[in-house]
């Protein structure tokens, strides 16, 4: 309670120093600054602001946002922003944090409201089968693996933020990305009406993108219903429910490791069913995904969950750009 209180009292000391005024007038030449959260929010603000905004990102690159934590410096930044856009506070508990420290004093968007549209996460899945004792057993496991994770090389820890009831990663389906672009969209209009129709032309030119995406995403999955995709977290839930494959995440939602009998399946299936590839996402670091892969002849194809940018990404690298080449994945992985 003292440091929320600290920050807030810092945040009030900081916004007083800036002086009074319009809040739109925080940036040079008027801009709005905006903070968003992960990369598709990013990347569509940017693209339906154009020149009237400056949006950065409060993921650094090559950062895990299941455990990022900001400092209290970056917090306080966030307060000088005039829009901070995240998918919803269940989705995304970084969001949580930051808007009970930011509080009134910068605009809070929740990008994604559709609850009816949310897959559950069914943080249990590795461990189905399992005796009573033999999931204390994987418990007791992962509490040792949780002391010793700094003697670890690998990035698959339970630390961090819980993703909750649901899977998070809604911005991969681009039905309900189109959903957080309109709201984006309406919200740029209404904090700067003079550029309404910008805004409504640059979202266009977007939702032509994300309406052909769906249709290249049909094309991908085409006669797939019932095949199974493996990835090394699960990640692939809502485009596994639109476009009738299955996805199993090596990893769970929040990167908890699966038991060994599930372990044990998964390898078993891979070989049975002779699967070529497995999905390896950009900053999921996974002994046992890679112990998989070395336990079956599968080969890893890049799909990037685009949480966030890695050093290894383009700098003009967009949503719709990071999304093509993750249809590309699917499609070698579903042929």
């Amino acid at each position: 309670m003292k440091f929320k209180a600290f920050l807030i009292l810092s945040i009030t000391l900081l916004l007083a120093a800036c002086g009074t005024g319009d809040k739109n007038t925080k940036t040079d030449g008027n801009k709005l600054h905006i903070y968003t959260t992960v990369f598709p929010l990013y990347s569509m603000t940017k693209e339906i602001g154009g020149d009237t905004v400056e949006v950065e990102s409060v993921y650094p690159k090559n950062v895990n946002i299941h455990s990022y934590e900001p400092s209290q410096k970056d917090i306080l930044s966030y307060a000088e922003g005039d829009l901070f856009v995240f998918t919803n506070e269940e989705l995304d508990p970084l969001a949580k944090k930051i808007n009970d420290t930011i509080g009134s004093h910068t605009k809070s968007l929740a990008a994604f409201s559709s609850e009816d549209k949310l897959i559950e996460n069914d943080h249990d899945h590795n461990h189905e089968g399992e005796s009573e004792e033999e999931h204390a057993e994987h418990e007791h496991e992962d509490e040792e693996a949780h002391d010793h994770g700094d003697e670890e090389s690998h990035d698959h820890s339970h630390d961090g933020h819980d993703h909750g009831a649901h899977d998070p990663h809604v911005w991969l389906d681009p039905n309900l990305a189109l959903e957080m672009a309109e709201n984006i969209t309406k919200t740029l209009s209404e904090m700067k009406p003079e550029h309404k129709e910008l805004y409504e032309k640059n979202f266009n030119r977007l939702k032509d993108d994300l309406v052909q995406m769906d249709k290249d995403l049909k094309d991908a999955t085409k006669n797939t219903d019932g095949k199974t995709v493996y990835i090394s977290h699960e990640s692939i839930g809502y485009l596994a429910d639109r476009y009738h494959f299955e996805q199993v995440g090596i990893s769970g939602l929040n990167n908890e490791e699966p038991s060994q009998k599930a372990l044990t399946e998964m390898v078993t299936h891979i070989n049975e069913e002779k699967i070529p590839y497995i999905l390896y996402e950009q900053n999921v670091s996974s002994r046992v995904t890679d112990m998989i892969g070395r336990e079956t002849e599968t080969e890893f194809l890049p799909f990037h969950n685009l949480e966030t940018l890695t050093d290894k990404d383009p700098e003009d690298a967009t949503y719709q750009s990071m999304m093509n080449k993750n249809i590309e994945s699917l499609r070698s992985v579903l042929k």
